[in-house]
Order: C-alpha cells, then sequence, then structure tokens
C-alpha cells in the first residue's frame, strides 16, 4: 500500500507540474503573437517613412523585436518537447 500512495503523490506531483508547463507555453504564445503584431506595425511604419534618422530607429525596433520573437520561438519549441518528454513518461505504468 505504501507503494501505491508513494506513486500517487508522484504522479500529482507531475501533474501539477505539467499543468504549469501548459499555462506557461500559453503565456508564451500569447506574447509571441503580441510581438509579431508589433513587427509588423514597425515594418509597415519604416516602408512609410522617409527621415534617416526614423528609418534607422524603425530598423533598429525590428531587429531588436526579431530577435526577441526568435528567442521565445526556440523556448516555445523547448518547452513543447519537454512536455511531450513528461507526458510520455508519466504514462508508462509500473
Amino acid at each position: 500500500m505504501k507503494k501505491e500512495k508513494l506513486l500517487h503523490k508522484l504522479q500529482a506531483f507531475f501533474d501539477t507540474d505539467n499543468h504549469k508547463k501548459r499555462q506557461h507555453i500559453k503565456e508564451l504564445k500569447k506574447i509571441l503573437i503580441k510581438l509579431k503584431k508589433k513587427e509588423r506595425k514597425i515594418a509597415h511604419s519604416l516602408l512609410q517613412a522617409e527621415d534617416d534618422c526614423l528609418i534607422k530607429q524603425y530598423q533598429t525596433e525590428l531587429k531588436i523585436i526579431r530577435l526577441q520573437r526568435m528567442k521565445g520561438i526556440e523556448i516555445l519549441q523547448q518547452l513543447k518537447e519537454r512536455t511531450k518528454h513528461i507526458k510520455s513518461v508519466s504514462q508508462v505504468k509500473p
């Protein structure tokens, strides 16, 4: 009986951890969508800009946002892989 109880506690621990990771993934997706919208807005403004100083500013902002999005996408992929791995490990019954 003790082994079963410990296994149930361990399973509950992994379930809460998995839930937190899923929440983190959802929040990260929302942030990435906002960054994509901001990137499009700045790219549109860049096309319409005529002042050299303003163009350089938009280009700098665009580079920064693209880098942030790329980092966020990499982190999202890593989180998804970890969640899949945890899910597959937790489904294995002893």
